[in-house]
């Protein structure tokens, strides 16, 4: 069964795979892995960016975002 690719471009990821240089190739058998490693890992970095954002600490909307805009503060 073969990985579907979520939130990165599968013809990008083997740009990614450079040392200097030099092209590093990923086996067929490992390639879902991989796949499957950088998806979550950006699924992770997005959780915790949304992480960031201010929520509402009081009332019946508690733990609402306050804003659903993300800005360079919130990287600081």
């Amino acid at each position: 069964m073969t990985y579907d690719v979520k939130y990165i471009r599968s013809s990008k990821i083997k740009d990614l795979f450079k040392v200097n240089k030099q092209s590093i190739r990923i086996s067929a058998e490992a390639k879902d892995m991989v796949y499957k490693f950088l998806d979550d890992k950006v699924k992770e970095g997005v959780d915790e960016i949304l992480n960031k954002l201010p929520r509402k600490t009081k009332g019946d909307s508690k733990g609402e975002l306050k804003r659903i805009t993300i800005f360079p503060s919130d990287f600081e």
